[in-house]
């Protein structure tokens, strides 16, 4: 007679979901990290529309200044907290401006800033 199971598949498999969704919050931090210190900061508006949101992208500019990307990256914290496993995270910056200093305008980031983010954390989470 064949013994039973002594954990449930099925506990294993909700164990694998919540690492899934630990692991997503975890990137997607690193990443929000990586863009706010890549940053260029003027008056912190650039710094402050940096917005997480899971699920679909929003459109939105926000109003908030951050020089020091402490605000943003408590946003992003509270906008991932909850994360569900296999849900997308969206990072990104609707200012009209911003296509320009991801293409170098700013003397501060001449590299851009999401790339060179994306770049960084992919190297760290091979």
């Amino acid at each position: 007679m064949a013994k039973g199971w002594s954990t449930s598949p099925t506990l294993f498999a909700d164990q694998i979901e919540q690492d899934m969704a630990r692991q997503v919050r975890v990137i997607a931090m690193a990443m929000l990290n990586e863009i706010v210190l890549r940053s260029p900061v003027d008056t912190g508006r650039f710094r402050g529309n940096n917005i997480v949101s899971i699920g679909s992208p929003v459109y939105i500019n926000t109003t908030e200044v951050d020089p020091s990307g402490g605000e943003t990256i408590n946003r992003g914290l509270s906008a991932v907290s909850g994360l569900k496993p296999f849900t997308v995270v969206y990072i990104q910056n609707n200012l009209p401006y911003a296509e320009r200093l991801e293409d170098g305008w700013s003397d501060q980031a001449p590299g851009g800033i999401y790339e060179l983010a994306f770049i960084s954390v992919s190297e760290a989470y091979k």
